[in-house]
């Protein structure tokens, strides 16, 4: 439920975010979805082959954390959007933005939504 809640949040800081997810060890996507009325660019054999190349990029670059430091985020900008990916747990998050988006505002406001606890849910009144 927490995942879920993060994506929805995430989705929600900027309407240059096409996509948010969480990712899983195994290369699936466990929650998160596109933006309304966002089309994927990719058919479904790609997207998962580009979310395990994503998540296989940050395993592998967590294993320089000991001499570089943690791992943050990892950023590769396309013509037609730019892709975003932070560890998270024993998956990680992914995010794709618009080519117009401001790519660095939305990577700061999603590492603050990342450290942020989610907002429990008031129990109604009897």
């Amino acid at each position: 439920m927490q995942q879920r809640n993060l994506c929805d949040r995430i989705i929600k800081l900027d309407r240059n975010i096409r996509f948010a997810g969480i990712v899983n060890g195994r290369g699936e996507v466990i929650e998160g979805g596109f933006q309304q009325g966002v089309q994927p660019l990719l058919d479904g054999t790609d997207e998962q082959q580009m979310y395990m190349q994503s998540l296989w990029n940050v395993t592998t670059l967590q294993k320089y954390s000991g001499r570089l430091g943690k791992v943050r985020y990892s950023m590769t900008e396309h013509d037609k959007v730019t892709l975003m990916t932070f560890p998270l747990g024993d998956g990680i998050l992914c995010l794709s933005t618009s080519s117009k988006a401001d790519a660095n505002k939305i990577r700061d406001k999603v590492m603050k939504a990342i450290k942020e606890k989610p907002a429990k849910k008031k129990k109604p009144a009897k």
